[in-house]
């Protein structure tokens, strides 16, 4: 037996306790997607920007300055990492804050 497996031996009490602790492949998906979301400076603004409450799509896109596709585009990808939830009001779709927590990161790394 060579010595680093012994060594590798000898930790493995260490590792599978370790291992046991680790968040699931499938959690630690969903906390990359949603770092990714907020990984864009437009979205951080939309984020910003719903932090004082619900919007609609025209009012994000005057606040934000772009076209309504750029705007409903990274609103899909907040909405997919539940960042954001919408309400269908008539015709109309509203936008908030699904997941207040954002803010408190974003703070954290100010």
């Amino acid at each position: 037996m060579a010595n680093g497996e012994k060594c590798c031996e000898s930790l493995k009490p260490v590792l599978d306790k370790l291992l046991k602790k680790m968040p699931s492949e499938e959690e630690t998906r969903c906390r990359a997607d949603y770092f990714k979301a907020i990984s864009d400076p437009a979205r951080v603004k939309i984020i910003y920007a719903l932090a004082s409450g619900e919007l609609c799509v025209c009012e994000l896109m005057l606040i934000m300055g772009m076209q309504q596709t750029v705007v409903s585009h990274h609103l899909k990808i907040l909405k997919y990492a539940k960042i954001i939830s919408d309400r269908k009001s008539g015709k109309w779709v509203n936008y908030s804050l699904a997941d207040r927590r954002v803010l408190n990161i974003l703070k954290a790394i100010e």
